[in-house]
């Protein structure tokens, strides 16, 4: 008797996006996003002041300007609207100008925002088949660190900020080194109460140094939290990075002595960390989809956040995001097996019947 061999063919499906579970439209989400990240940057500039506001207006200006020129020819020209409504341009100048140090020139903001909205929001959504990068963690760091290897400049690594010459002499290893490394955090007073703040609270509280989205940590804690509730964040990356950053600073602090509190503190609510992780480790398109890969995502991101902010980089965050968005694809593949937006059929095809 003669066997046949049977041989099968795979067929996909098209299904519903994946995006569409969170029962939002996209202009909905960005609007309600931005809603959500100007309550924090009206505190900001309570707390900072008039150039925390010059530097938010700095990058919202950049990209609407950009926008509107990039909108108007795609019109002109008979061109398939890029974005339809500035709502998505406009998070993306939001998180532009509330993650730049305060400390930093206005000229740099714009060129951050300018890079971001033409080169990876515009341009990298044109060429590849995803934004692999965070369009606002991709421009910020290779401006950044590109004008910080600048040598022949004056004060390159002042002026690139992601390296800063006052952290890099900080001493974060032993607890003396700590202590007295505190010294960019104390002495706060809020004004309008005359409260005087510790390095601890300042830190919780009332930050004048770093990035203008993280000057109220506390704050960030919570309207992250709504947020990511609300417009249903990535959590588990959320999650996982605080979970593991808060362990990683009391497990380290028992090991060489010292206030616990205070490495909390400093490792989880130093601007860059908190802010980074509600409003920009959580872009969908650059972090992983499956569950257990955003879990891993979110372990390494406050792995590499607190390595990196040891060895004085306190801005690590931003650099440890960028290099985790390169590896999302491999996250993803981790568990996903079947194209997204696709499902496979019930079809089989045998031969010889």
């Amino acid at each position: 008797m003669k066997q046949e061999n049977k041989t099968k063919s795979t067929e996909y499906n098209l299904i519903d996006a994946p995006h569409i579970y969170i029962g939002l439209e996209k202009n909905e989400l960005m609007l309600k996003t931005f809603l959500m990240m100007s309550i924090i940057a009206i505190a900001s500039v309570i707390i900072l002041g008039v150039p925390a506001l010059i530097h938010i207006l700095t990058a919202l200006g950049t990209v609407l300007i950009v926008y509107g020129a990039i909108s108007s020819y795609q019109k002109w020209k008979g061109i398939p609207l890029t974005y339809e409504s500035p709502a998505s341009p406009m998070v993306a100048g939001l998180i532009v100008g509330l993650a730049m140090p305060i400390g930093g020139p206005y000229e740099i903001t714009a060129a951050v925002a300018f890079v971001m909205i033409v080169v990876f929001k515009y341009g990298q959504g044109r060429y590849f088949s995803r934004k692999y990068l965070n369009p606002v963690v991709a421009a910020k760091v290779i401006l950044l660190v590109a004008l910080s290897a600048m040598i022949f400049l004056e004060d390159s690594l002042g002026l690139g900020l992601i390296f800063h010459p006052h952290h890099l002499e900080l001493n974060l290893f032993t607890p003396q080194g700590f202590q007295d490394s505190m010294w960019i955090f104390q002495g706060k007073t809020i004004p309008f109460l005359g409260i005087e703040l510790t390095a601890a609270q300042a830190l919780f509280f009332w930050q004048t140094h770093g990035w203008i989205g993280g000057a109220c940590g506390v704050l960030v804690l919570v309207v992250g939290s709504i947020a990511a509730y609300w417009l249903k964040f990535k959590w588990r990356i959320i999650v996982s990075t605080l979970t593991v950053l808060t362990l990683l600073a009391v497990l380290y602090g028992f090991m060489v002595g010292g206030d616990p509190l205070l490495r909390i503190a400093f490792h989880v609510f130093t601007g860059s960390s908190i802010f980074l992780i509600f409003f920009m480790a959580t872009e969908p398109q650059s972090t992983p989809m499956p569950e257990i890969s955003q879990y891993l995502f979110g372990a390494l991101l406050g792995a590499g956040t607190f390595v990196l902010q040891l060895f004085n980089v306190l801005g690590g965050s931003i650099i440890a995001l960028l290099i985790l968005n390169l590896a999302t694809p491999f996250f993803d593949k981790l568990v996903l097996r079947t194209p997204f937006g696709l499902k496979e059929s019930n079809n089989e095809s045998t031969g010889g019947e």
